[in-house]
């Protein structure tokens, strides 16, 4: 559930028909996807209005609730790193890295750019219909507004999918764009029932260091720069993080990975090269290395069990 659209969406640089009346539209600079469905029917339930990566570093990025002209739209927004803050009935939040709000618009709320922050990364979704309006009126009685989410839970994995789809332009109809509205309420759900349980202890600085991963994995990246990431010591962040993870940091980055390879190679007709270098190896002959060590196959073998 989320909006954040800084321009008007006949200023976006691209756009696509994708039906008759119905469109979706990208803005390069801002990584904002917008989507305006016509098929009502669908969109009473649930459906995207928008989803989007940003960074902001200036104080001008600030948002009222209260003069916001969106009418029933729900705005889930994640931070990735750096923090931000927001206001919500006369309290004030900050929102650091692993943590999202929930807000509906217009509201008595007021989220920005704080002057003692470096910078705020975040991933945005902006829903509307029936089942996300039952969603926010469950978020408001259990007073789950400001929420920590575990990088590896279920909705915030949705919701760089999601992201990642609508940026290739895989979302093409209403009835798509309902399926994909309504299965994230239905994850939000599940994750706000069980929060106690799905809380795992792990700190602030390790949870910065796993989302630097898991949103940059493809880059040529390392402990080293996930140590940067957590604000720790190189030597108590590696310490650290096995004893919350499970995993040392080296681990932690290859799972991660190996896991996008995989998929690429099952669903893709990329060369095993190009996987490689889009998963943050040089080459295939290093990815291959890899995925013989740590899954006992080559790339071809993995890619051959795809297809059986």
């Amino acid at each position: 559930m989320i909006f954040h659209i800084k321009q008007p969406i006949f200023c976006f640089n691209h756009k696509k028909r994708v039906e008759k009346g119905e469109y979706f539209a990208m803005d390069k600079r801002t990584g904002a996807i917008v989507f305006r469905f016509t098929d009502h029917v669908v969109n009473h339930v649930a459906q995207i209005w928008s989803v989007g990566w940003d960074e902001q570093h200036s104080t001008i990025y600030n948002w009222s609730g209260i003069e916001r002209k969106d009418q029933g739209k729900y705005i889930f927004q994640y931070t990735l790193s750096g923090h931000g803050e927001i206001s919500i009935d006369g309290r004030t939040f900050k929102v650091g890295a692993g943590q999202a709000f929930i807000v509906s618009s217009p509201g008595n709320y007021h989220y920005y750019f704080p002057k003692d922050a470096e910078k705020w990364e975040f991933l945005y979704l902006t829903l509307y219909g029936n089942e996300a309006k039952r969603c926010w009126e469950y978020v408001k009685e259990t007073d789950n507004q400001i929420v920590r989410f575990h990088p590896e839970s279920t909705p915030i994995k949705l919701l760089k999918k999601i992201y990642d789809d609508a940026k290739e332009r895989k979302i093409t109809n209403a009835y798509e764009g309902s399926s994909i509205a309504y299965h994230f309420i239905m994850e939000l759900y599940v994750y706000l029932s069980n929060l106690d349980k799905l809380m795992e202890d792990w700190s602030e600085g390790i949870i910065r260091a796993a989302l630097f991963a898991r949103n940059y994995y493809q880059e040529d990246i390392s402990s080293d720069e996930m140590a940067e990431a957590s604000q720790l010591s190189k030597y108590h962040f590696s310490r650290l993080f096995k004893k919350e993870t499970g995993v040392t940091p080296v681990q932690y980055l290859t799972n991660i990975r190996l896991q996008k390879a995989t998929e690429l190679l099952q669903h893709t007709k990329y060369t095993v090269d190009e996987i490689a270098q889009l998963v943050g190896y040089k080459n295939a002959n290093y990815l291959s290395k890899v995925t013989r060590k740590q899954l006992g196959k080559s790339p071809g073998q993995i890619r051959q069990d795809g297809e059986n």
